[in-house]
């Protein structure tokens, strides 16, 4: 999608409709208007192209967890990372990594405010609350920490993780496999959230 290339290439900022309509071989600049309501509207098509098969995998990663008994923190973390990992493996090139960089720049460092105001901004609330409840889980298990302490770690590990795929998407690609990616994010989320 056009949109979600400039975006990520450019910033959610960095980004005219007029630039989305032409690269997309319209000539209308009405046309994001027509197909999507808004530009806000053709951002949360993009959001929601993603995050829908993400939401998937990722329910069907956290209820084998359970239903196997090990709902642990490093089966939580593989339930975040392994569902981005593998959307980010069904487009190539990918820019979805980077689209979600450009918005977590734009939002504070607390992602756990979640009320019924914010759930209704949503695109689709039931893939917002599935993660929002698993950040939940990975905080509540890091009981080495405060409460303050434990959801700004988490906040930590969601933007050092995106921020690693985001990397790989600008031209790392070549030198790290996804696969190879992903054991290393796990690995090294697991350590960030577990240190003292």
């Amino acid at each position: 999608m056009t949109a979600e290339r400039l975006v990520a290439e450019r910033g959610l900022h960095g980004v005219r409709v007029s630039e989305v309509v032409r690269e997309a071989g319209h000539k209308n600049n009405s046309a994001v208007v027509y197909h999507f309501g808004s530009w806000e509207g053709l951002l949360q098509a993009v959001w929601q192209r993603h995050t829908e098969p993400v939401a998937i995998d990722r329910a069907v990663f956290i209820a084998a967890a359970v239903d196997r008994g090990d709902y642990d923190l490093s089966a939580m973390v593989e339930a975040y990372v392994r569902p981005i990992v593998a959307e980010l493996g069904r487009h190539q090139p990918s820019y979805w990594a980077r689209f979600n960089e450009q918005w977590l720049a734009t939002i504070a460092l607390d992602i756990f405010t979640l009320d019924d105001k914010t759930i209704a901004r949503q695109p689709r609330a039931d893939t917002t609350t599935l993660v929002h409840n698993l950040l939940l889980d990975i905080a509540d298990s890091l009981d080495h920490l405060s409460d303050a302490a434990r959801t700004r770690r988490t906040a930590l590990m969601t933007r050092y993780v995106i921020a690693a795929l985001a990397a790989w998407e600008r031209g790392d690609e070549d030198s790290q496999s996804l696969d190879d990616l992903a054991q290393d994010l796990v690995s090294t989320s697991l350590a960030m959230l577990r240190a003292p």
